[in-house]
Parts: C-alpha cells; sequence; structure tokens
C-alpha cells in the first residue's frame, strides 16, 4: 500500500525509509525505489536521498551510481545494517542516540561501560577530530574564539629551575596558563586577562602600582576544544605578569610545572599540559623576569615565608634579634 508523506509522521517516514534500505546481500537501490520499498509515494524519493545523505556521513552505506546517473544505496556490512536497523527503532521509540548536550568535558576519556561514548558533546569531539585530522588546515572552524593568557613565572631555587603556573581545568582534564575567552563586556583583551587573574588566583587583586601585564606573543591556533567539542579557531593573546606583591597564592588546582613539562605537554603527575605558545616564543621562557623569587611562592591558607620575611627586612630583623638577646640577658640577670 503506498501512503503519501502527509499521512504519516515525519519520525516514521524516516523509519519506514531506514528498514527500507537494502543489506550488503541483496542490490544497491535507488531514491524512487527506495520510497517504494518504504511504502511512500515515488514524489518522497527527494526525503529518501536526503535520509541517504545524512547515513552517508555515519560511514554505514555503499553508495554506488548507476549507467544513469542515478546513485544507489545498501548497507555497507551488516554490522551497519544493524546500525540502520537500530536508528530506525529509536525514531519509532521516540528515542535519542546521544545524550547531554552540554557542555561535559568533550575531550574526556571514554568510560568502560560505554556511556560516555553516547554523550553528545564526546561523541561530537570524536567527529571533529576526525574531520581536522583528515583535512588538517584546510578545515573549515564552526566556532571562534579569542582567548588571554598569562604567563607567572617563579623564580629558580638554588641549585633549582625556573618553575611556572598551570592551573588544572576538570572540565578539559589538563593543566592551562591562567585565561579564559574574551567576554563581550571586557573593554579589551587587557581587561580579559585582569578578570582572568582576579577569578583563578587566590586572594588577587591586580593594583596598577605593583603589576603589570604586557603582551608577549599574539598568534592563532586550529584546534577541537576540549569542552565544547567543536573545532574552533582561537586568536590568543599570551602576557606575561610582572608584580611586586611578596607572593603568589596557590589555591588547589593551581602548581607549578617546569618548562620541561610545559615542552613535554604532559606534567609529572601524566595530566596533559596545553600550552600552545612555547614554540612560538623566540627563546623560549628562559629569559623572562620571574614575577616572583622561589621562596615566595606558597600554598593557599599558607602564611608568609618565614626566610623571605628576613630577606625583605634585614635590619628589622636584626633589631629583633639584638631584642629578643637583651631581653634573654635580663631575665638571666634576675634569677
Amino acid at each position: 500500500m503506498v501512503q503519501s508523506a502527509a499521512g504519516a509522521s515525519y519520525r516514521e517516514r524516516a523509519a519506514r525509509i531506514l528498514r527500507a534500505v537494502p543489506p550488503i546481500s541483496e542490490p544497491a537501490i535507488g531514491p524512487a525505489e527506495l520510497a517504494r520499498r518504504a511504502g511512500l509515494d515515488e514524489r518522497d524519493a527527494p526525503r529518501a536521498e536526503a535520509a541517504m545523505a545524512v547515513l552517508g556521513v555515519l560511514g554505514v552505506l555503499e553508495l554506488r551510481t548507476s549507467g544513469q546517473g542515478e546513485p544507489l544505496f545498501r548497507a555497507a556490512t551488516p554490522i551497519a545494517h544493524g546500525c540502520i536497523r537500530s536508528l530506525a527503532e529509536h525514531l519509532d521509540q521516540g528515542m535519542a542516540v546521544f545524550l547531554n548536550w552540554g557542555r561535559a568535558e568533550a575531550g574526556a576519556d571514554s568510560s568502560a561501560d560505554g556511556s560516555a561514548v553516547l554523550s553528545g558533546p564526546r561523541f561530537l569531539f570524536a567527529m571533529e577530530s576526525r574531520r581536522f585530522a583528515e583535512t588538517g588546515t584546510s578545515a573549515s572552524p564552526l566556532a571562534a574564539a579569542e582567548i588571554a593568557q598569562v604567563v607567572i613565572k617563579e623564580g629558580a631555587a638554588p641549585g633549582g629551575e625556573s618553575r611556572y603556573l598551570v592551573q588544572y581545568d576538570a572540565r578539559s582534564r589538563q593543566y592551562q596558563l591562567i585565561g579564559g575567552h574574551r567576554r563581550p563586556d571586557d573593554g579589551t583583551i587587557e581587561h580579559t586577562v585582569i578578570r582572568e587573574l582576579e577569578e583563578e588566583l587566590t586572594d588577587f587583586s591586580f593594583h596598577q602600582d605593583s603589576d603589570t601585564v604586557t603582551v608577549l606573543r599574539r598568534f592563532e591556533r586550529l584546534a577541537v576544544s576540549r569542552t565544547s567539542g567543536i573545532l574552533t579557531r582561537y586568536r590568543i593573546v599570551l602576557f606575561h605578569l610582572r608584580t611586586r606583591r611578596e607572593r603568589i597564592v596557590l589555591g588547589p588546582a593551581d602548581r607549578w610545572v617546569s618548562e620541561r613539562e610545559l615542552n613535554s605537554g604532559r606534567a609529572d603527575d601524566g595530566r596533559r599540559i596545553l600550552f600552545s605558545a612555547l614554540t612560538d616564543l623566540a627563546g623560549g621562557l628562559a629569559g623572562l623576569e620571574p614575577a616572583v623569587p622561589a621562596v615566595l611562592a606558597a600554598p593557599a591558607g599558607a602564611g608568609p615565608p618565614r626566610w623571605g620575611l628576613v630577606r625583605r627586612h634585614p635590619w628589622e630583623a636584626m633589631g629583633l634579634v639584638l631584642g629578643l638577646l637583651g631581653l634573654a640577658v635580663s631575665i638571666l640577670q634576675l634569677l
């Protein structure tokens, strides 16, 4: 029985078309025959061809062309045919294949139970990563973003090496420099980096008389976002922080890493480090002025480093020591 397109819901029509796709053991058929086998009118052939175009993107079809130039379709493999029929069942039951299309760690590893595979953002990340790998820099980005990042350098301790401040981002499961996206209400990219410093660092308030940010490098990167899963063109401005403050207070997600770790893209704890600019900086980071000396770096909640106070206020420290000695001598004389 042939039924007009108007006589069935769009989901029902689509499910019929999918079920009419022949398996690999049968000859391939064209759009008009596909519509007829689906119990629809031949005028629905364009709809059948459009459905096949979507299936073709999934790689489940074997596509051929007849001698008259008509496209012919059938399932690529028995498993692919099972996938097509499963999609038809999803349509009939009103079910969605992929779930959670929110911003949910698109670049995270898939879990063993398979639930991560059905996460929309993670599927999109895999799909966009494949597209980028296949087409390279000629791939068309689907989004654009302007990013401000800041290098905060810790001076080398005696016998040690300089280190750089990174922060762990749980959504993308990687360390990255302090910074973030420019917002519509950020007047300039400099406003962005100052806002990010104040938002992301513990007890940090930017002061013009003690803090300075200068541009190190402006560059572009094409990459698949590990949060949204979309191939994005990033315009990145890399800043360098100089400060006269006594210390940088670290939060629970912050840590200092070496240039060796930055170069390798992996921290010593095994977690990934995202730092796209390192190869673009002439001379690397070795020549940068440290924001703070090593003795001044402190974890959250820690008091001022004792030896740092002595170095900054030697005469006051000497006076305190002499005063304590005098008090001790006075007490001894009374005994």
